[in-house]
């Protein structure tokens, strides 16, 4: 036996031989769940200046939180009997959560909501991230006192007392129990009296998180997962409101059934709109040259830095996500069996439905939503046809999905092709993301350092090849013969640096907190550019030209430019277009002078019409199916 043994055993004799050391023993395992709850929150926050604040103006908030990971603890302890155990997947927990909040906070500034756990077998996808991340020194001081602290018990190897029966059944009945007090309505309105938090007033995340700490405010979005049925809902009602919008002449009699292709191009955006910054070229100036011959315009979209599945379902759907739970995944949290989507509505037109999308088709649960909303097939990053294009960034180019789509538009179809595609290149993060030697735009400020020079020098990259992607569709479609509609749109703006940076150092916004934006900066955030152009005189006039809409507009004022037959969703949300363009609860965008009446009758509408595709009864899909 080597001296290192021998100094172990000593040590664990001492400790269970001495009633003082035991007593120390047992008052270290036990405030265990008291340090994880301050060294979460203080993860999340990543700095003690948050910390304090919770402890000295919300301390029911972290007694709250407090009260759960004590629960979990001693619920693993009784599995695991082991305190030294329970205390090792604890720490594992309590730390791994806390830390992804962090990051997506900083990056998406978007907080780690309960959904988002939906995307655990996607984990693997956020590899490339890691190599751009930084952990704040004062996250690395409490890990590591978090392994000291656990090496600590391990070493003491306290006992749970007791029968190992007792345990085995307590805890079960103990994570029951917490799931019951975290979700139960009638147990969260207890929460004001006993804790001092207003559940219910939990809407802007950034405010719940910030107020109530990492842990506490993670739980109160357990009671966001049950939407509640909206005021009115029932199956006269719905027959009776939206009567006025069943078609009475669903022929499309000027419809030449073109080939419709729909491109969400990932963070399109004009960069050059940044104040007091140069461009050596326009990284827009396809989009700029389409734009200025067909219909363009501004989308408002509902998210910002990521969030793409929300306006990608908005713009297939006609549905709104602003009804849902903030930061909702609407394919994995709400989509379980067949439902409207313009691919549905094509398809019963003869048409064939294709979903493209250079990157794992099982990211948000695509793989199985697609075919759910009537397409035919769905492919990813390894499905192609096209010969896969890489640069020194780490997604396949977008000139890839662009020879992927000239492709499926070569191939026989008997009436069209429906086709959505999902582009990738241009995805964050954007720091080092391409190697210098390939950077085509150089860009040049007296404001920015020279880390926020080379995010935006890195997006300027990413974003002109995806206008070069949309240059050559272009090209390409309006040299065919088969008539073809394209709409092409960003999904939302890049998170070019944390806490909105470059966006604060350049004054295009004067907060880092969203909610207190102007009415313009909001406008800037939230506004990407779309354009729709055929190769063919449709006939008609495009109805928005020029005018900001929402993501859910886009669709159906593509369906009226072709002249597509009608349907229930494209009759309702063009009467909405024609009274509020922008409906974006998110932080209280809307078109301005339209009264506020006005504008809540059509939302509520429109929620209805949501609510009752995904959640309620589909009574709307019977009337249909009965005029039939």
């Amino acid at each position: 036996m080597n001296g290192l043994q021998e100094m172990k055993m000593d040590i664990e004799g001492f400790f269970h031989k001495n009633k003082l050391t035991q007593a120390i023993m047992w008052l270290f395992a036990g405030v265990f769940p008291l340090y994880l709850t301050l060294a979460a929150n203080g993860i999340s926050y990543g700095s003690s200046d948050g910390l304090h604040t919770l402890l000295q103006e919300h301390m029911g908030s972290f007694l709250y939180g407090l009260f759960l990971v004590s629960v979990i603890y001693i619920a693993l302890a009784c599995l695991c009997k082991r305190i030294s155990i329970a205390a090792f997947f604890s720490a594992l927990i309590f730390t791994i959560m806390p830390l992804i909040d962090y990051f997506k906070s900083s990056i998406l500034q978007e907080h780690f909501l309960p959904w988002d756990l939906l995307l655990a077998k996607n984990a693997l996808s956020f590899t490339e991230f890691l190599t751009s991340l930084k952990v704040p020194a004062d996250t690395w001081q409490i890990i590591c006192c978090t392994v000291f602290y656990w090496a600590f018990l391990a070493l003491m190897k306290p006992m749970l007392p007791g029968k190992r029966r007792i345990h085995i059944i307590a805890a079960p009945i103990l994570l029951i129990f917490l799931w019951f007090f975290v979700t139960t309505p009638a147990i969260r309105n207890t929460y004001p009296t006993i804790f001092g938090i207003h559940w219910n007033e939990a809407a802007d995340q950034r405010e719940n998180y910030k107020q109530n700490g990492f842990l506490t405010a993670f739980a109160l979005n357990f009671g966001s997962l049950n939407m509640p049925k909206p005021p009115h809902y029932s199956k006269s009602y719905l027959e009776h409101t939206f009567e006025p919008y069943i078609p009475t002449d669903a022929t499309g009699e000027n419809f030449q059934n073109p080939d419709i292709i729909v491109v969400l191009s990932e963070s399109f955006w004009d960069p050059t709109v940044l104040n007091g910054v140069t461009f050596s070229d326009d990284p827009l100036k396809n989009y700029h040259r389409i734009a200025a011959k067909h219909p363009s315009g501004k989308m408002v979209s509902g998210t910002f830095g990521g969030g793409t599945v929300r306006p990608e379902f908005e713009i297939l759907t006609g549905m709104t996500t602003s009804m849902l739970p903030p930061g909702n995944i609407p394919y994995q949290q709400y989509v379980y069996d067949d439902i409207f989507s313009y691919a549905r509505h094509f398809q019963s037109l003869g048409y064939d439905t294709l979903g493209l999308h250079t990157y794992q088709k099982t990211f948000y649960g695509r793989d199985k939503a697609y075919p759910l909303m009537g397409f035919d097939d769905f492919l990813g990053e390894y499905d192609m046809h096209a010969e896969h294009h890489w640069n020194s960034g780490p997604y396949i180019t977008d000139e890839t999905i662009a020879e992927e789509i000239i492709y499926q538009l070569e191939q026989p179809h008997e009436t069209g092709l429906y086709l959505t595609a999902i582009t990738m290149e241009n995805h964050g993060l954007y720091y080092d993301k391409y190697d210098p030697s390939e950077w085509d735009i150089t860009v040049e400020s007296p404001l920015l350092s020279e880390q926020e020079k080379n995010i935006l020098q890195n997006f300027a990259k990413g974003t002109s090849d995806s206008d070069r992607a949309l240059g050559i569709l272009y090209d390409y479609i309006m040299s065919r013969e088969k008539p073809t509609v394209l709409l092409w749109y960003g999904d939302h703006l890049p998170t070019l640096g944390d806490d909105f940076s470059p966006y604060i150092t350049t004054g295009n916004i004067t907060s880092t907190t969203a909610t207190e934006w102007s009415e313009e900066e909001k406008r800037t955030m939230f506004s990407t550019p779309y354009v729709i152009f055929a190769n063919y005189d449709t006939g008609k006039e495009y109805l928005a030209e020029g005018v900001s809409v929402s993501p859910y507009l886009l669709s159906p004022l593509m369906c009226d430019y072709i002249s597509a037959p009608e349907c229930l969703q494209t009759n309702f949300l063009l009467e909405l277009y024609q009274a509020c363009p922008v409906i974006s609860p998110y932080y209280q965008l809307y078109t301005a002078d339209v009264p506020e009446a006005v504008r809540k009758e059509y939302y509520a509408l429109h929620k209805l019409l949501t609510y009752d595709e995904l959640i309620g009864e589909k009574y709307l899909k019977q009337t249909k199916e009965t005029e039939r």
